[in-house]
């Protein structure tokens, strides 16, 4: 069978699995696990660009977007699929503006989905260049990004919220990685949490960075606030002796 009909053959097994359904209207009103028309093709270009023999089953799924496993070569990979019909404008255009970065972008409610994918994809590469353990971005088309897996196999880390083995040491390796984002890498999360850092060989990753903002984003330092209280939340009530002022000052004494 010619690799073209293995790829389409793997689009197929994906519309039935009820992940995707055909839809050719981008702005008309349907349920969160819908797809259109535009979204499998950017799939078909990426198996067909990158070699990707198959996309397996979904890692997680979540109200804006579903992440699944897929092979590349002998190598596994995470494809993650922003989902066009539930991903609201107002909720995500205050990370958006005030953002140097994308200033110039336009932003509107048909393109929102788009250009979300287009920050996250930026803020992981940010990440890898500044040697922050994240996953690392290999390639994005449309509302579809491409990136490592992190996990083993079949199973793929699980998120710190569920296996958190050492949290003294968990917790250290979190204040290092807020310290980098926002040294390094020059970002806040503004989303960060036990739910959005994974754990694997002994190791924290952090994920779905869509929402972090720039340091010379107007709103950065409130949400670097928020996510410092976030997190010394969840590791006090896991028994470290945690400071929300002592962690905030850790993360910008640097800067």
């Amino acid at each position: 069978m010619r690799d073209e009909d293995n790829n389409l053959s793997a689009l197929q097994e994906l519309i039935r699995s009820g992940e995707f359904r055909n839809s050719q209207e981008l702005g008309k009103k349907t349920e969160g696990r819908v797809f259109d028309k535009r979204t499998l093709l950017h799939i078909y270009h990426l198996m067909k660009s990158l070699e990707i023999s198959t996309i397996d089953f979904p890692i997680a799924s979540g109200k804006e977007s579903v992440v699944f496993r897929a092979r590349m070569g002998k190598t596994n990979i995470a494809i993650k699929i922003y989902k066009m019909s539930t991903l609201k404008f107002n909720r995500v255009e205050q990370y958006i503006s005030g953002d140097p970065r994308f200033e110039k972008e336009r932003r509107d409610r048909s393109r929102i989905v788009y250009l979300w994918a287009k920050k996250e994809f930026a803020n992981l590469t940010d990440l890898h260049s500044a040697g922050i353990s994240a996953p690392a971005p290999i390639a994005l088309k449309g509302n579809v990004l491409v990136m490592k897996y992190i996990g083993t196999g079949p199973s793929p880390a699980p998120l710190l919220k569920q296996y958190n083995p050492d949290p003294e040491d968990t917790y250290r390796q979190v204040r290092t990685i807020l310290r980098d984002m926002y040294a390094k890498a020059k970002l806040v999360h503004a989303d960060f949490s036990e739910y959005n850092l994974l754990y694997h060989r002994k190791k924290v990753f952090v994920i779905d960075v869509g929402q972090s903002v720039s340091l010379k984003h107007p709103g950065s330092l409130e949400f670097l606030k928020r996510d410092v209280k976030n997190i010394t939340s969840y590791f006090m009530r896991m028994g470290v002796s945690a400071s929300e002022d002592e962690l905030l000052n850790f993360v910008i004494k640097n800067e």
